[in-house]
């Protein structure tokens, strides 16, 4: 019998002392985080210069010792540099960076509620030769990111909506004499704006609004942040919601017991989802914790036993409102959800989100194991395995979140 490699052992090892050391950490916590940006381009032609002022709304952390390690002018200066690229005919600039820190709330607001607000600046020069520019958001931006462009003191006539991975429109920077500083724009963009658009408002914070008139659909444009948030929340805001549904996968992969766990899975996550959406319920933080100890138990019945028992259901259905609980507590639908009532447009839409990108885990798992567990060897080289993996896995994520 060949012994098992020292590297294998050394993972298994660093798994086990991550779970001892995941029980003794506190609450999961995060130090100030920028929760919305709003941003205006100033574009200068005639002297060849450009400025973005970036407002962000800085969101604090409930432990005053994390606060103390990231302030409110880190957390938005890292935002700028890792997700905002400026740029001249698609060649990356390296802008100067000025920030200052605003208070945003009134003079009545309580203390524990009060909201900071970053003002970041970006400057540079507009280099010799450009004809374009445009603003790229990183594709690991955890929100969209809504701009307006003034250029040479004339604002654009439509506001754009920037999502995670996308570019802005492109717009022009060869000086124009006489005329609309933006006729000359490409695409469709030039000719709506010729046709005498009212001019853009000020760009609100980077979520999705509720209509004014208390509608349940959300604006054109904006309920496609909402579905990507609630992509981004399972598939990117962390590991543990899709280690439940692989897990689901491992103990049977027979048509009726599967369906009915990822159904159960599904309704219990969009319960607490819609209920901590509305304020129903709060998000607690002893959630993540808990939900990898679960997903332990379900990956790990696997290794016992062939077939699901009394107690399967129940035990997917705490899975499923735990995982629901942390996508609550997720970036996305903080940034989302967080500063306003949630309409129910936007709740359905981050909802379907959340559960075609469960879905997408589940088909994409059904895919992988059904055609191998025809083999003797399936549960002794496949299960076992991956179920030891996701364990591992899991309690590692567990841990990445206090770290």
């Amino acid at each position: 019998m060949r012994s098992t490699p020292p590297r294998l052992r050394s993972c298994f090892a660093r798994c086990l002392v991550a779970a001892g050391a995941l029980a003794l950490l506190p609450a999961a916590l995060q130090a100030h985080r920028v929760s919305s940006v709003s941003l205006i381009s100033y574009l200068n032609t005639k002297e060849k210069t450009y400025v973005l002022d970036a407002a962000m709304e800085v969101v604090p952390s409930e432990e005053q010792a994390l606060n103390d390690q990231i302030s409110p002018e880190d957390a938005a200066r890292e935002f700028a540099r890792e997700y905002l690229v400026v740029m001249f005919d698609r060649q990356d600039q390296e802008p100067a960076m000025t920030i200052e820190t605003v208070d945003s709330s009134d003079e009545e607001t309580p203390e524990e509620l009060r909201r900071r607000q970053v003002l970041t600046k970006l400057t540079g020069k507009i280099p010799d030769g450009a004809k374009e520019f445009l603003l790229y958001l990183d594709p690991r931006c955890p929100m969209a990111v809504v701009m307006v462009v003034i250029k040479d003191e004339q604002p654009s006539r439509r506001m754009q909506v920037i999502l995670a991975g996308e570019y802005s429109r492109p717009v022009s920077v060869v000086p124009i004499v006489e005329g609309d500083p933006f006729a000359g724009e490409k695409g469709g963009a030039a000719k709506s704006d010729a046709a005498g658009e009212t001019p853009a408002p000020a760009p609100a914070v980077a979520t999705a609004q509720e209509p004014e008139n208390g509608s349940a659909a959300p604006p054109q444009g904006l309920g496609k942040v909402a579905f990507l948030a609630g992509w981004r929340s399972f598939l990117l805001g962390s590991w543990l919601p899709w280690l439940v549904t692989v897990g689901i996968f491992l103990l049977t992969l027979g048509r009726r017991t599967v369906v009915t766990q990822i159904a159960v899975l599904l309704v219990a996550q969009s319960l607490v989802v819609v209920l901590a959406a509305w304020k129903l319920i709060p998000v607690p933080a002893w959630a993540p914790t808990v939900l990898v100890l679960v997903i332990a138990v379900i990956c790990g019945e696997a290794l016992f036993h062939r077939h699901v028992r009394a107690w399967r259901l129940p035990l997917v259905a705490a899975g499923g409102l735990l995982a629901g609980f942390d996508l609550a507590g997720s970036l996305p639908f903080a940034t989302l959800f967080g500063n306003k009532d949630a309409g129910t447009g936007e709740v359905i839409l981050y909802l379907l989100g959340t559960e075609s990108a469960l879905v997408l885990v589940a088909l994409v798992s059904a895919a992988m194991l059904l055609p191998l567990s025809r083999f003797e060897w399936y549960r002794r080289s496949v299960v076992q395995p991956v179920a030891i993996v996701l364990i591992g896995f899991a309690v590692f994520s567990g841990v990445e979140k206090y770290l």
